[in-house]
């Protein structure tokens, strides 16, 4: 029996109605290499129509392993919470109950975290979604034969960073890999954040919420999360329910709703990790270098938009916009001012805070001419019906395309225009400060 000083690991499993596999997840943790006198492991029932505390018991003489049962299935979130606060250790480590320890998995998490000597810090474990064969295999006890596992198998954020520009990108938003299926952060930062949102009751996105606050409560430091693909896990099959996916949708939209920010409006389109990874940094690079070089100002307005904008419902969009006199109901999209009720850090591809019709005008100083092409589009469209109308604002000055890189920078207004053109009633005005297309 292990003995009863403090652990230091502790293994948090969520379970829910899946007595067997988690059976076959606490087995390969009496087989770790890390002595089982120093990690703990809690299990949160969630609900579960057949309680698993029989199946947790089996285990008590080989693990320090206790279970905590809510009465009902109070959902993802509320039940990791639960098991976490019964955790007594200085690491979090969160693993699925689908998910079988490698025999090393669990020394990788404590050397790690043991290594920063009590500072904050996340590491990412990787998975392999085993099929028939490798599931079989592991319930009887085996080893897994390295011809169940191949890239089919494998697990698909490596292969989504596998070109070495996203592995220079993953510092800029780590946070996007984080999955809770093997993945461990120090208690103190789970504290500070208060764990993950409990609103979120449906499927998915939970974990990525509570993985962006961490690392924005750290200031979004480069160095605090880290990749180990040597921190290994196999994923059982289990039946996803197609259902899933959409459900997906409301907790994304509701991570949105808390985090106005163009970190997270990226993720609203469909892509893989790499690709998120890869957009998320570009446009943090794109509002540097939006501000460096003097763009999205508002006194590129002509006096007749500014004097339509003390008078009308607006979203107006640039640099120091926030300070512009504006009609009721408006906002900004001002990264040079702090976020607000009315001011938000956001791009304008996503506009879901707004009710279709809400606004008279959105008026874009510049940033849109530093939206992916892909991007564009989607602000156009939504923007559409939200507004009336849309001001593209292309302020007049000597901004070299060329120096923008490797941002993307709209300069060729004539090539732009003609796209447009088969899409929306776009009108071309030349003024002091600017050019401005309108769209309708």
């Amino acid at each position: 029996m292990p003995t009863m000083d403090r652990p230091r690991l502790s293994v948090v499993i969520p379970a829910h109605d899946n007595g067997p596999v988690l059976d076959t997840t606490l087995a390969s943790l009496t087989r770790q290499s890390l002595p089982a006198e120093e990690f703990e492991v809690v299990v949160g029932d969630d609900g579960s129509a057949v309680p698993l505390a029989p199946v947790v018991e089996r285990y008590a003489d080989r693990l320090r392993i206790s279970c905590v049962r809510s009465d009902t299935n109070r959902g993802r979130s509320a039940n990791r919470n639960a098991a976490a606060a019964r955790a007594t250790a200085d690491t979090l480590l969160f693993l699925d109950a689908d998910t079988v320890a490698h025999p090393g998995l669990l020394a990788r998490h404590r050397a790690y975290h043991a290594a920063l000597d009590g500072r904050p810090g996340v590491l990412l474990g990787q998975r392999y979604d085993l099929d028939w064969a490798g599931a079989d295999a592991l319930r009887r006890g085996e080893p897994i034969d390295p011809r169940m596992l191949d890239a089919e198998r494998g697990d698909p954020r490596l292969e989504d960073i596998a070109h070495p520009q996203r592995i220079r990108d993953f510092p800029s938003a780590p946070w996007v890999l984080g999955l809770t299926h093997n993945a461990s952060v120090d208690r103190e930062s789970f504290l500070r954040v208060a764990g993950f949102d409990e609103a979120m009751v449906k499927w998915g996105f939970e974990d990525l919420d509570f993985f962006y606050r961490v690392f924005h409560l750290h200031g979004a430091r480069p160095d605090l999360f880290r990749l180990d693909v040597e921190a290994l896990s196999y994923h059982l099959p289990h039946f996803r329910k197609t259902s899933n996916g959409l459900a997906s949708m409301d907790n994304m939209k509701h991570m949105l709703r808390k985090h106005l920010r163009f970190d997270v409006e990226v993720l609203y389109a469909i892509n893989t990790f790499g690709r998120h990874l890869g957009r998320i940094r570009l446009y943090g690079e794109a509002i540097e270098a939006y501000r460096r070089n003097g763009l999205g100002r508002p006194d590129a307005l002509p006096d007749a938009l500014r004097a339509e904008l003390t008078t009308g419902t607006a979203l107006v969009i640039g640099n120091g916009v926030s300070a512009l006199e504006l009609g009721a109901g408006s906002h900004t999209f001002d990264h040079d001012a702090p976020p607000g009720p009315t001011n938000s850090h956001l791009l304008g591809t996503v506009l879901q805070q707004f009710r279709a019709g809400a606004l008279d005008l959105i008026v874009n100083v510049d940033l849109w001419r530093c939206l992916l092409p892909e991007d564009l589009p989607a602000f156009l469209t939504r923007g559409l019906l939200k507004a009336d109308r849309i001001e593209l604002v292309a302020t007049h000055g000597p901004v070299d395309q060329r120096a923008m890189l490797p941002v993307p920078f709209v300069a060729d207004l004539d090539y732009l225009v003609d796209m447009l053109h088969r899409h929306f009633a776009v009108t071309v005005g030349v003024h002091d400060g600017a050019t401005l297309l309108t769209v309708r």
